[in-house]
């Protein structure tokens, strides 16, 4: 009996430790309301929570939607908006839900929650069809977006985009267990999330700018539930099965992708591509963050593969 005690007690002791440990370790003091408070962005009041966004450009323009990828930002593409304005575009960027700006809603972080948030921004902003622009997980959204609604969509532009999916490997496996996995999201997933963002460099003014708010987008409350449900759930499933459906729509694509990205293999890439009729394609070297210092080139691909899609 006493050991029974003594066990108990020392499972309560580690218990309580745990708790400890995963309170000292809480990053999030700002609700999204905060963070976004003087960033310039618009709010659109959507279903599932606020989205912020920006819009520029001349308002009779054909319209582009900039969807960015799973951690850095709309922040980190808002390069591509002048090129792309003076090309005569209106230009949308946006913050998913679960990073940047917008807000953290309490339903999961899924495939089609994203899909839901671009549908009704659009709505919101009377958009019937546009352009698309997404990279990397953005890449992802597209294809979803594409699949389920092809009458919205202009043309699909895709750079370094999400296919197959993601492995989270044993880190995956060990976040996703009850209790302990909630302390390894904080101590162990997040650092390594914000890790690779600043990856992105800092070479530049711009690039540190980007850098610095994604690191304190880490401060607003419900990003770590929601980096872990993207990390978890079906987010970053493979996307394969879209491709095939829109490949046999007919809709125009264009694949922009770096040949030794190591996140993104260029075979899983190629494989996609194969189901579409006659793909616009441009290989690169430098990984997955090749675009840096390349924005004008991507942009001047983007606004060609554009106005060479011809209106449905």
């Amino acid at each position: 009996m006493m050991k029974l005690s003594i066990s108990a007690s020392l499972a309560l002791a580690v218990l309580i430790g745990l708790i400890v440990l995963y309170q000292a370790g809480n990053r999030e003091t700002l609700s999204a309301a905060q963070f976004r408070a003087d960033s310039g962005y618009l709010e659109a009041q959507l279903g599932d929570g606020v989205t912020a966004y920006q819009i520029s450009g001349p308002e009779t323009g054909p319209v582009v939607i900039v969807i960015h990828g799973g951690t850095l930002g709309s922040l980190a593409y808002q390069a591509y908006v002048p090129p792309l304005v003076k090309a005569g575009y209106r230009v949308v960027v946006y913050d998913q839900y679960g990073r940047g700006f917008s807000d953290r809603p309490k339903a999961g972080l899924t495939i089609d929650l994203m899909r839901h948030q671009l549908r009704e921004l659009m709505d919101y902003l009377q958009i019937k069809q546009a352009n698309l622009f997404g990279v990397s997980f953005g890449g992802a959204i597209l294809a979803r977006f594409g699949a389920m609604h092809p009458e919205r969509v202009s043309a699909l532009a895709y750079q370094v985009p999400v296919i197959e999916g993601a492995s989270v490997g044993l880190t995956g496996k060990l976040v996703a267990m009850p209790i302990i996995g909630q302390l390894l999201s904080r101590y162990v997933a997040i650092p390594s999330i914000i890790a690779r963002g600043e990856s992105f460099g800092t070479q530049t003014e711009e690039a540190r700018r980007v850098v610095a708010h994604f690191t304190e987008q880490f401060n607003v409350q419900g990003t770590e539930r929601m980096m872990r449900d993207l990390l978890l759930g079906d987010a970053l499933s493979s996307r394969m099965g879209d491709h095939v459906t829109l490949g046999a729509l007919g809709l125009p694509a264009q694949f922009v992708y770096a040949t030794d990205d190591p996140e993104i293999k260029a075979a899983q890439v190629e494989a996609a591509l194969a189901h579409y009729a006659a793909p616009e394609v441009h290989r690169y070297t430098g990984g997955h963050f090749f675009s840096s210092g390349k924005t004008e080139e991507l942009a001047a691909k983007l606004d060609g593969f554009f106005a060479r899609s011809k209106p449905r």
